[in-house]
């Protein structure tokens, strides 16, 4: 079978994690460059320079074409499937000129900043029938595979609680650099509580169900933080933090289980763990326990199962990761597993726009139950 011909938007020339526009080239460039089943022939960026020069920095095929606007390389005839990986202000109207040209399409998470412009990508990828993706990559991380299977197999007989307890910690709160101030603020759509929650979010549904009746406080307890330059110097001004930092989530999930989940923010955990998620049922629990960045953990996360009074077991997961997240870094595995997923046409390890846009309603109804502050 011919490859899955992928244009680009949003490829770095740079090669240095942490600064704006270089997750493409961190993560998505060697997950694709590692699956046989896709093949990448086109960038955009800004300008046809700037995508030029990204092509000749990662030594791309020379026959690699250069865009300049997300129109062109929709276009392309040649281009089967338009990644969109930019900051999420740009989502919009990088990803509709693709969905009109009829191409498959991913788009980072969140998919949109606006619940608006998250229905309007949905419907109109639905109404066109277009095969879409959303990168929030932790449904394809194969604790999470496993979790999902052990809670529907019944092991832990009907689910009753799910108590999560999580960390911000490794996001800093006195230095912040200047080109990512967005995150920052409530209004950006790419903050603390859309992307670090969310990403959580959307695999605490995806294993668990729907959540109703819920109650929240969003509360953000930094409230100025200092904005940096490129080489790390301060700017001398104060920025006025507006997102949230502290998320507290209670509810009642489909299945009746009652649901209460923390993000706290300290300097550091107290028991060195930035993810503590317990699930509860009538014949046992399960948990999951790992450090870092929800989305990007893999190999450190910790599944263990306990059933009635049997000693607990430390379950493993190695057989639900795609061969390719062996061959990228750690941060990248997740993203290789969900693109494995993608080739295979597997939606139970990936969202679509349509099952991503109901985890932005999800997003959006605990903001309007949520006292924030």
């Amino acid at each position: 079978m011919a490859p899955i011909r992928v244009g680009i938007i949003g490829l770095s020339s740079s090669k240095h994690t942490g600064h704006a526009g270089t997750w493409a080239a961190s993560t998505h460039l060697p997950a694709l460059q590692n699956l046989p089943e896709y093949e990448v022939v086109a960038l955009a960026n800004s300008t046809v320079e700037s995508a030029k020069k990204s092509i000749a920095a990662h030594n791309l095929p020379a026959t690699t074409k250069a865009y300049g606007t997300p129109e062109d390389i929709a276009n392309d005839p040649d281009v089967d499937l338009v990644v969109v990986s930019v900051q999420v202000q740009k989502h919009y109207q990088l990803a509709k000129p693709a969905l009109l040209a009829k191409k498959k399409v991913f788009v980072e998470w969140p998919l949109a900043v606006t619940i608006d412009e998250v229905e309007e990508l949905a419907q109109l990828a639905k109404d066109i029938n277009l095969k879409t993706a959303v990168g929030s990559q932790s449904r394809a991380a194969p604790a999470v595979q496993k979790l999902k299977e052990i809670v529907s197999s019944g092991q832990l007989g009907r689910i009753i609680s799910s108590t999560v307890v999580a960390s911000l910690g490794n996001i800093p709160t006195e230095v912040w650099p200047e080109e990512l101030s967005y995150y920052l603020e409530a209004s950006s759509g790419g903050n603390e509580y859309t992307i670090a929650f969310g990403h959580f979010f959307d695999a605490f549904t995806h294993v668990l169900g729907d959540l109703t009746d819920m109650q929240a406080i969003l509360k953000t307890q930094y409230k100025a933080t200092q904005l940096v330059g490129p080489d790390g110097q301060p700017l001398n001004k104060e920025f006025r933090k507006t997102a949230p930092d502290h998320i507290f989530v209670q509810g009642i999930t489909e299945g009746g289980a009652v649901a209460s989940i923390a993000f706290r923010k300290p300097k550091s955990p107290v028991d060195d763990t930035d993810f503590r998620w317990i699930i509860t049922g009538t014949q046992g629990e399960a948990s999951i326990v790992g450090n870092g960045w929800w989305q990007m953990m893999d190999k450190e996360m910790n599944l263990q199962v306990k059933i009635g009074t049997e000693p607990t077991q430390t379950i493993d997961f190695d057989s639900y990761r795609a061969p390719a997240a062996e061959k990228v870094s750690p941060m990248a595995a997740n993203v290789a597993s969900l693109y494995d997923a993608f080739a295979k046409g597997d939606t139970t390890r990936y969202a679509s726009f349509e099952s991503a846009a109901k985890t932005h309603r999800f997003l959006e109804s605990i903001k309007k139950a949520a006292i924030i502050q």
